[in-house]
């Protein structure tokens, strides 16, 4: 009968070979009968550390991720800009702007987690001059340029010697090559050098041109002076006795005697040179002259003088000679004069010329 027992624990038994076919549980009536259910896919999450980063255009950053939900860890790498390893290592691209490091599960792709990167310009600095060659403890103005950056500003700093905040450099006592360094504000990773060779002082000497004069009282000498070892080549003038211009005009004392004249360098004072001056009065040179009388009654004698022989002659005597000489007392040393003498009667007629006759008055 359909409704027996038998019936029903064989419609059952039916039921339970197709349930396990199906892999599945089903119920009917009154009959459970159960099967091998599929396990869920687990949850797998990400996460991306640093989760931002800022670099330079070129630069590296390690990016490491954390997975939990799976056992298997392993992820794949991208980014939008630049380029990131398989163990995440970032490097920057040149063109700075925003960019996104990705980590995506290797279990499921659609499970993924993201950095973001922001590339930055680089700051660049230059530094003028980039090179220099000064003297101890002399000084070089530097200067320095900031690119890339809205903050121009530098530190600076020397190797040997002091740099001031504006860029100033003193260099010490001691020759030697030294840097000078500038380095940004910005980017204090970022810096430019130069090299100051510094050179022992040189020796400063100076000469002077006569290295002695002789002069008559009141007489000038002009004196020039030459420097070497400095660019100032500028001295001061000083006379022992005398007076002498900032040009080194000397002007003689009215009185004889031995004097110096003195040529100090403004580089340095400890250095000068000398010139001996030799000042003597002047010499009272006189020129006689002496003639036959003449063989005519006369009243006197004119005599004339010129500097060039054979006239013209200009008259010396203020009145008559009445004795056949004269002395001459207003020559000048150096000179060569020529003269010649008249007769005169009491009419005032004057003879001819005499013959000539040269003197030559010595220096001085």
């Amino acid at each position: 009968m359909a409704g027996s027992p038998r019936a029903r624990r064989k419609s059952c038994a039916n039921i339970l070979v197709f349930a396990i076919l199906s892999l599945s549980v089903l119920s009917l009536a009154g009959c459970s009968v159960f099967g091998t259910q599929a396990a869920a896919t687990p949850s797998i999450q990400l996460k991306v550390f640093p989760a931002t980063a800022s670099v330079k255009p070129g630069q590296t950053q390690q990016f490491t991720v954390s997975v939990s939900g799976i056992s298997n860890a392993s992820v794949t790498w991208s980014t939008t800009g630049g380029s990131v390893s398989p163990g995440g290592i970032y490097t920057a691209p040149t063109q700075a702007g925003s960019y996104v490091v990705t980590a995506t599960s290797t279990v499921d792709t659609t499970v993924s987690a993201s950095a973001a990167v922001t590339v930055s310009a680089a700051v660049s600095i230059s530094i003028s001059p980039a090179s220099a060659s000064i003297y101890v403890n002399g000084t070089q103005q530097f200067a320095a340029s900031v690119a890339g950056s809205s903050n121009t500003a530098v530190t600076w700093s020397a190797g040997g010697g002091s740099v001031s905040s504006s860029g100033l450099y003193t260099a010490p006592n001691t020759a030697g090559t030294f840097t000078v360094t500038a380095t940004s504000v910005a980017d204090n990773s970022t810096s430019v050098s130069a090299t100051v060779t510094v050179n022992a002082a040189p020796v400063v000497t100076v000469t002077l041109s006569p290295t002695s004069a002789s002069l008559l009282t009141n007489g000038t000498q002009q004196f020039t002076a030459s420097v070497s070892g400095s660019s100032n080549t500028a001295v001061t003038w000083s006379a022992s006795g005398g007076s002498i211009s900032s040009s080194g005009l000397y002007t003689a004392p009215s009185a004889a005697g031995n004097y110096t004249v003195k040529a100090t360098s403004s580089a340095d004072s400890t250095k000068s040179a000398s010139a001996t001056v030799t000042v003597s009065a002047p010499v009272q040179h006189t020129v006689t002259l002496s003639w036959t009388a003449s063989s005519s009654s006369v009243s006197g004698y004119d005599v004339y003088r010129g500097t060039v022989s054979g006239g013209p002659y200009t008259q010396i005597n203020t009145a008559l000679e009445a004795a056949t000489n004269y002395v001459d007392n207003t020559v000048e040393s150096g000179t060569t004069y020529f003269y010649v003498v008249t007769a005169v009667n009491s009419s005032a007629i004057q003879s001819a010329y005499s013959n000539q006759v040269t003197a030559v008055v010595p220096t001085p």
